[in-house]
């Protein structure tokens, strides 16, 4: 038979548990093995349970037609815009990852019912896909955003209604205290982004008010912002079909939002020609404030910022703009250690720009050197010849063609006034050299102030030509029809200087006082000088001119007065005057004195000249200081300011060899300008009816007809005898 358990458990060594063998106490090691082992094979079941049940949620969601939605999608959108949204291609989701994903192709969101197009957006593909696990920790991780071929349009009408407005909807009821306290109605979780990539795609602004069509393309677009890592930017596009790239490393995505540090950046871009760079920080971005960022633009020609600009830009450069940029969006912005340069001229110091409701700028500027040449695109505005002269009479440069088939001269082109009531400035410039036309302003400085699209220049006051020049220009654009007040006065204006620095030498010599005080309104050049009022002053006291080089910037019948003036006897010829006063009403220019007095003549001028109609109606007087008087008949001077013609008037060469001479009577202002170019008082300008012959020595009835028979014989004859050849 076989052994008791008592025995058995002797055979084996061990004692038999009995009264006088006590069972021994449990190890607690020993059931903490084996309470683990029992949970985790709970655990083990569970997760393969939950796996089973996940995976199986999966396939049964992979296999379910997620197009079945589409029409909910739409229904909800059209709900929360008012607008209908298509979705062409299908829906696909997949789960069977820790990163899923949804994609969708073809969808078009429906424009406003003014808009230009039927769609606002259409969306060649969108994909984006999602990181499971930072869920857990309360951040939605988006791992990537793919978005091609989208095209869309973003447009305002005519009455600044824009299609990105849509139907109201229906605010969202605030949480109750009661149900955050529970959790519910807490805050989104914290957003990720890891990647965005964008392909051929184009946004398109329009504005049918101002018929201003912005295009944007994105030919490629990729942002990476890993967890941690810096956000890199890698931009090719166009803008208004002009190619342009941006690259750029800034902070950590995160801090985007929350900054706890200033924020990095740095931009490298190049369009039109032109390269940018940024570089510097932004404490924080979200609110664009704390902006300290060093900004640098350089170029070689600015017409390839035409297509950029949407209007010609005219071939100006190098060009260059360098600045740091400090402060807040909803503040100031400091442009500290301002330096901009075109070709020669540059100009350095500081300006603030407070941009929050209407834009304001604040400059202090300085300039060593001002080229206007290189402000002017190339040969527009020269106005002479080769060689600095300039160009011959009856081709008026700059004249352009009028609405009847003639010229004018002053055109009629809108003034763009648009861009002076979007900002209002307060610019305090100092110039020590400004070049216009070659012409020398040294020591200029003016205050531009410009407050609700009205604009003043004041003071103007400025060195030029060994003379002063002060005044002021206002233009007050803020009301339907801008006004302009102008005021100029120049004093002991050294012509010969003017001249030589158009390199025009050996011309002219001679100090000129000039006073303009007028004002117009209109909104082109031409309206505001068709209804102009004021007037016009200049004087000029002794000088010479070079006889010789007159009739090289006089031609046809005005060679008569030429002649008469200069003489032939030598190389220059005494100048003891020049005076010229018009007033100016409606737009009517009257000659209130007009007189020039050389030693061999001098002439008288009486007319008008219409500015509205820009029609001359002069007529120029000589008297020769000479015996022989019979044919310096007067010169009739019409046409237009762009095109004048010159003829003898027949008539009234026959009254003048009839006899008599009037005298010339200057205004006070004529006078007393004289006055102040140190005229003395034995100068024929200061008595110019004295010492002069009131009657014309052989004057005869028979001279009249000879005049009638050959004008212009009779002319060279009698100008002959007035220069003693």
């Amino acid at each position: 038979m076989g052994l008791s358990r008592a025995g058995r458990a002797e055979r084996r060594g061990r004692p038999r548990h009995s009264a006088a063998f006590p069972r021994p106490a449990p190890d607690p090691r020993h059931d903490m093995e084996n309470t683990l082992m029992r949970i985790g094979k709970i655990l083990i079941i569970a997760g393969i349970a939950v796996v089973v049940l996940v995976v199986g949620a999966a396939v049964v969601l992979m296999s379910m037609d997620f197009n079945r939605f589409k029409p909910q999608i739409a229904a909800e959108v059209k709900k929360a815009t008012g607008r209908d949204m298509t979705i062409a291609g299908d829906l696909r989701l997949n789960l069977l990852t820790l990163n899923p994903g949804l994609a969708v192709d073809g969808v078009r969101f429906a424009n406003a019912p003014w808009g230009s197009r039927p769609d606002m957006a259409v969306i060649k593909r969108f994909e984006v896909k999602v990181s499971i696990m930072p869920l857990l920790s309360g951040t939605l991780h988006v791992e990537r955003v793919v978005i091609e071929g989208a095209d869309i349009l973003v447009e305002r009408n005519r009455d600044g209604r824009g299609n990105y407005e849509f139907a109201a909807e229906k605010p969202a009821e605030p949480a109750k205290p009661e149900d955050v306290a529970k959790g519910e109605g807490g805050s989104m979780p914290a957003l990720a982004v890891r990647e965005i990539t964008i392909k051929d795609s184009s946004l398109t602004y329009k504005d049918a008010k101002s018929s201003q069509t912005l295009v944007l393309g994105v030919q490629s677009l990729a942002v990476a912002a890993a967890p941690g890592d810096p956000l890199k930017l890698d931009l090719k596009g166009t803008y208004n079909a002009e190619p342009f790239t941006v690259k750029g490393t800034m902070g950590e995505l995160a801090e985007l939002m929350k900054p706890t540090k200033p924020w990095p950046v740095k931009i490298a871009a190049e369009a039109g020609g032109a390269t940018v760079d940024i570089n510097g920080s932004i404490a924080n971005p979200a609110a664009a404030s704390g902006i300290d960022l060093a900004v640098a633009v350089e170029g070689e020609d600015l017409s390839q910022m035409s297509k950029i600009a949407g209007a010609p830009v005219p071939p100006l450069g190098p060009y260059s703009l360098k600045t740091r940029a400090v402060g807040s969006m909803d503040k100031v912005i400091e442009l500290r250690d301002l330096a901009a340069q075109m070709g020669k001229s540059a100009l350095a110091g500081k300006a603030a720009l407070q941009l929050k409701d209407r834009p304001v700028l604040s400059a202090t500027l300085s300039s060593d050197l001002i080229d206007l040449a290189d402000f002017t695109k190339g040969g527009e505005g020269e106005t002479g010849t080769a060689g600095g002269a300039p160009a011959p009479s009856g081709a008026t440069p700059g004249a352009a063609p009028a609405g009847d088939g003639g010229k004018r001269l002053f055109p009629d082109d809108p003034l763009p006034v648009d861009g002076l009531k979007a900002a209002d400035a307060n610019i305090d410039l100092t110039v020590k050299k400004l070049l216009a036309n070659n012409i020398a302003v040294e020591n200029l400085h003016t205050v531009v102030a410009l407050r609700n699209g009205d604009l003043t220049v004041t003071p103007i006051d400025a060195d030029v030509a060994k003379g002063k020049i002060s005044g002021m220009i206002q233009l007050k654009a803020s009301q339907a029809t801008p006004t302009l007040d102008l005021k100029i006065s120049g004093k002991k204006i050294d012509m010969g200087q003017v001249l030589t620095d158009m390199a025009i030498t050996d011309l002219l010599e001679g100090v000129i006082n000039t006073d303009l005080d007028v004002a117009g309104r209109g909104k082109s050049v031409r309206q505001i000088m068709a209804g102009l009022n004021g007037k016009t002053n200049v004087v000029m006291g002794n000088g010479r001119m070079k006889s010789s080089a007159i009739d090289a910037y006089v031609g046809g019948a005005a060679s008569v007065l030429t002649q008469v003036i200069a003489g032939k006897k030598s190389e220059y010829t005494v100048i003891n005057c020049f005076v010229s006063q018009f007033d100016v009403q409606n737009g009517l220019a009257t000659s209130k004195a007009l007189l020039f007095d050389t030693e061999y003549a001098q002439i008288t001028g009486q007319g008008t000249i219409n500015l509205a109609t820009e029609q001359l109606k002069l007529t120029v007087d000589p008297k020769p200081k000479s015996a022989t008087v019979n044919t310096a008949v007067p010169v009739e001077i019409g046409g237009t300011l762009a095109e004048p013609t010159y003829r003898v008037n027949p008539l009234a060469a026959a009254a003048k060899v009839g006899g008599l001479v009037g005298a010339v009577v200057f205004p006070p202002a004529a006078v007393i300008g004289l006055g102040e170019l140190g005229v003395s008082d034995k100068n024929p300008c200061m008595n110019p009816a004295g010492g002069q012959q009131q009657t014309a020595p052989g004057g005869t009835p028979g001279a009249v007809e000879n005049v009638g028979k050959d004008v212009k014989d009779k002319i060279e004859k009698g100008l002959k005898g007035i220069f003693g050849k």
